[in-house]
């Protein structure tokens, strides 16, 4: 299918870019990818005054312009909703308590196992138009919520489903959450290794394991993670969210591409993520928002490797109903106090891109993919002052003006 060009022209600023112009930038798109980064007259010459007038224009010029968001955590795809658990948390029960009692994930698993997959589409599809009218592009949808063969089938299903049918692009991650209630431990855990770490390499690339006292320890997540490696996945893990039970050192010697929550980071530890180049830090504010953590991620033990620091959303029906990346973006200036937002904005377009090996977008750069998010803002640090404004005025998906 040919794409219509698409000239986005008089841009206030963009990120990621300094201007050397006194004229204000303006970006071509072409076949869904970005052509021109330049002043208007520069592309006309370039690209020719007959194409240009034959081209769709979205006059920039109360705009700045951003990638398009890179959602690198979220349970998106899932059944029911857990509002009451808000409420307990605010109560002072903690998460893990909740979960040891038989609720928190448990409950949203009971009404994924009774969905059918029509119902899951649908839903699927209600939070991916969210998504991506609060400007998210590309997002990671873990499954996690069916705990036995044919329910994880399920969700895998409808996650390849929803990826073939809804603008936003999909990652798709196959996730060890917990054991289910009605299986014994061990049994479980050999069918995970068994049966569903080769079975379900088909579906994704991603392999997922929540370590975390009381749910999986670190012998268990080592003998998976291993098997997941073998299998060809890569790798990505909860860890240090309530406990440090030696998540980031297993990581480490196994070759883990991201770590994910870090509200407990020894400075050892802190120093290993720093030393593997090919870790990242995955950061959660609005997931320790909502738990009431007492624990703040320890970002700033980590700030001398700006290029690879992670925010996402960990979007799921329990511990973080944010769908919102301007929020999150907004909640970390708030719970770390990062005084840079170029970081910021970084964190959640160019460093999970790269970190999912997806190195054709998360940059406004000449031939990247056109994931584009022009925002009605002053300047780069209006992104996370206003990011509750809901400033987005236009989105572009794969060169196409789809907001």
């Amino acid at each position: 299918m040919r794409i219509t060009p698409l000239l986005l022209t008089n841009i206030r600023q963009i990120h990621g870019i300094k201007s050397t112009s006194k004229t204000r930038p303006s970006i071509y798109i072409q076949n869904g990818l970005i052509h021109t980064i330049a002043p208007l007259d520069e592309i006309r010459k370039k690209v020719g005054a007959e194409t240009l007038d034959k081209t769709e224009t979205i006059d920039c010029s109360d705009c700045v312009v951003l990638p398009g968001f890179v959602d690198s955590h979220t349970h998106l795809l899932f059944a029911g909703t857990r509002e009451n658990e808000l409420f307990m948390r605010a109560a002072g029960k903690p998460y893990l308590d909740i979960l040891k009692a038989g609720g928190g994930i448990y409950n949203t698993v009971e009404a994924v196992r009774a969905a059918s997959e029509e119902e899951l589409i649908q839903n699927g599809l209600k939070y991916l138009d969210k998504a991506l009218s609060f400007g998210t592009t590309t997002v990671e949808i873990k499954s996690g919520y069916g705990l036995d063969d044919e329910n994880e089938k399920k969700m895998h299903h409808v996650i390849r489903k929803l990826d073939e049918s809804h603008p936003v692009d999909i990652v798709p991650t196959f996730l060890v959450h917990t054991v289910p209630k009605e299986t014994a431990r061990q049994a479980y855990i050999e069918d995970v290794a068994n049966r569903m770490i080769p079975g379900f390499r088909e579906y994704t690339n991603w392999f997922d394991i929540f370590l975390e006292k009381g749910v999986f320890n670190l012998k268990e997540a080592a003998s998976l993670i291993e098997k997941a490696i073998d299998a060809g996945y890569h790798i990505g893990i909860h860890t240090n969210q309530v406990y440090d039970v030696g998540g980031i050192k297993l990581a480490d010697e196994l070759g883990v591409r991201h770590v994910n929550h870090l509200e407990v980071l020894s400075d050892e530890d802190a120093r290993r993520i720093i030393r593997n180049e090919n870790m990242y830090p995955v950061f959660l504010p609005a997931a320790e928002a909502f738990v009431f953590s007492d624990h703040i991620g320890q970002i700033h033990k980590l700030l001398s490797i700006p290029h690879r620091i992670v925010l996402a959303s960990d979007f799921n029906p329990g511990s973080s109903p944010v769908l919102d990346p301007l929020f999150v973006i907004t909640q970390a200036v708030l719970r770390y106090r990062i005084p840079d937002p170029h970081l910021l904005i970084d964190a959640f377009t160019k460093n999970p891109a790269d970190m999912l090996y997806l190195n054709d977008r998360g940059h406004i750069e000449e031939g990247k993919k056109a994931d584009i998010l022009c925002l009605e803002l002053d300047n780069i640090q209006q992104v996370p002052y206003f990011g509750s404004h809901h400033p987005l005025k236009h989105i572009v998906k794969n060169g196409q003006h789809v907001g």
